[in-house]
């Protein structure tokens, strides 16, 4: 990632900045588990059977696909194509890769499925789990398909 002086502020959301450096999308978040997709529901009264990414086809499932979810800032505040980009989401020293997979509320930043929280050592119980402060740091590179997943313009 570039120096601060070369990054420039998207947007920012619940306190914390999203930083553009013109190659990489970076910001802290929080942790909240995601399982929308073709998966259970797990007990979430608020779970949603469709993702804005779809991979041959079908919605993404939470329990499978290592994804993270965006506010639409960040897809309104870069050129290149961001669903289906590689993202890079660190935890206290544990990092795994993941897709950019869904499109969540302006207003939240941090939000990942459930297999992606399993392999960072998160709890994954979308009711009961997750990570309630800004700790967890998402990177993610606009343009560039995350591994097994095809870029889809929103």
């Amino acid at each position: 990632m570039g120096t601060s002086d070369e990054r420039q502020v998207l947007a920012t959301v619940e306190d914390q900045p999203i930083y553009w450096d013109g190659k990489t999308v970076s910001y802290n978040g929080y942790g909240r588990i995601d399982d929308d997709g073709t998966g259970g529901a797990h007990g979430d009264p608020y779970h949603q059977s469709d993702t804005s990414l779809h991979n041959d086809g079908h919605p993404l499932n939470a329990d499978v696909d290592r994804y993270i979810v965006v506010p639409p800032q960040i897809l309104d505040g870069v050129k290149p194509i961001v669903l289906g980009s590689k993202a890079v989401v660190t935890y206290q020293e544990k990092t795994a890769d993941a897709v950019v997979g869904d499109v969540g509320p302006h207003h939240r930043l941090g939000e990942m499925s459930m297999a992606l929280a399993s392999a960072l050592g998160i709890n994954p119980n979308p009711n009961i789990g997750g990570v309630d402060s800004p700790v967890v740091h998402y990177e993610i590179t606009p343009g560039v398909a995350a591994e097994g997943y095809k870029l889809q313009a929103s």
